[in-house]
């Protein structure tokens, strides 16, 4: 008796895939996406899917491109981004010694190769939720990634101990090291399923106030039009880009229209009364957990609208009415502790036993420094 292969789940990360290179390439085919497109505007990588444990994921692959945001670049999540990050340090002293640091490392990374490296569960996205792979898992893929890239490093990105602390275990065991990237604030649900602490705050009470009262038209993500994804790319880059980094993805409008159309993201936004969009907001919930890697607002309108309290009393609200966990990712530190976030350190894991000896030297000394001194530094200074 034959016995029938398992079905693969191909689920929602082939239609990213394909759907995303059909943007770019302007064809179905599983093709590199060149930088300057029109679904991306500063990603140059290549994208493909790959089968674990008869599902699929995401996976690109890059050799160098310094110039790529960080979601697909770790030199520029750790060089670039990091230095597009030092106006955040109060004290001017060490903004320059900061800035020291970061010459020098430079330098190193690009002699180990840093970018060259495939990256697993890569939505594109700032965060990417991560399934629960069992050690049995980790070595099979990890031995299918070798065989596969053999001069390339593996890495997966968006790792924490609060909700993958299982996994990063397992990724340890079978030699997989661990390199701080940045502090993330966490809004976990009841365990039994009642209001969340954190849902008590005043702060976010006053947040449902706010929202219970503003004269701007709510939009669902069944009621979005196609042209209301151009106010949504506007809203995002004067937020993410203009206001905080132009390393952030550049998402076009016509990408927007495909998370929607394919519903991997969902979109809620707020009208005025002329019926233009000035506030917006992407969910992404993968394997069990919300996470919001889409934000914007009119920066240029009147603070009194607390357009980005609107949004975040509406991410909160989902995120209760859910009863899931939110990862609520970096930036606006204070803002989120206010309202219960928990703050945890994130991690990029990385796999680099197979890489030349001065590759692996460059590599495994950069994450021991950045394990030494990277974890309390961002947590001291709320990056």
């Amino acid at each position: 008796m034959t016995m029938k292969p398992p079905e693969i789940a191909w689920s929602r990360a082939h239609n990213f895939v394909l759907g995303l290179n059909s943007l770019q390439q302007g064809d179905s085919n599983e093709q590199p996406v060149y930088q300057g497109c029109k679904a991306i505007h500063n990603i140059n990588t290549e994208l493909e899917t790959v089968i674990i444990d008869n599902h699929a994921f995401p996976l690109t692959r890059n050799e160098t491109d310094y110039d790529n945001s960080y979601v697909c670049s770790p030199y520029t999540a750790y060089i670039r981004y990091a230095r597009d990050e030092l106006g955040l340090l109060k004290s001017r002293k060490l903004r320059w010694l900061m800035r020291g640091v970061i010459v020098m490392a430079a330098g190193l990374l690009r002699l180990g190769k840093i970018n060259q490296t495939v990256s697993v569960n890569n939505w594109l996205f700032s965060t990417n939720p991560l399934p629960k792979w069992q050690d049995k898992t980790v070595k099979a893929l990890t031995q299918k990634l070798i065989q596969s890239n053999p001069q390339h490093s593996l890495s997966i990105r968006s790792l924490n101990c609060e909700t993958d602390g299982a996994l990063m275990q397992h990724l340890a065991a079978n030699g997989w090291i661990m390199l701080p990237a940045r502090q993330v604030y966490l809004f976990l649900p009841d365990e039994k399923g009642e209001n969340p602490p954190w849902w008590k705050r005043n702060n976010v009470q006053n947040d449902q106030r706010l929202l219970r009262k503003t004269p701007l038209k709510r939009v669902e993500p069944n009621q979005h039009q196609a042209q209301d994804f151009v106010e949504i790319e506007r809203c995002f880059n004067q937020l993410f880009i203009e206001k905080h980094s132009a390393f952030n993805p550049q998402f076009s409008a016509e990408y927007f229209k495909f998370l929607h159309q394919q519903k991997l993201v969902e979109f809620y936004s707020y009208r005025d009364e002329t019926g233009r969009i000035v506030a917006s907001l992407g969910m992404f919930t993968q394997h069990g957990v919300l996470t919001a890697p889409i934000v914007g607002y009119d920066t240029h309108l009147p603070k009194s609208l607390g357009l980005y309290r609107l949004l975040m009393a509406t991410l909160l609200e989902l995120t209760r009415e859910r009863n899931l966990p939110l990862n609520l990712s970096s930036g606006a530190g204070h803002f989120k502790r206010q309202r219960g976030g928990q703050a945890v350190i994130e991690y990029t894991a990385l796999y680099v036993r197979h890489l030349p000896w001065n590759q692996r030297w460059i590599q495994n000394g950069f994450a021991k420094l950045l394990n030494r001194f990277a974890a309390d530094f961002l947590q001291k200074h709320e990056l």
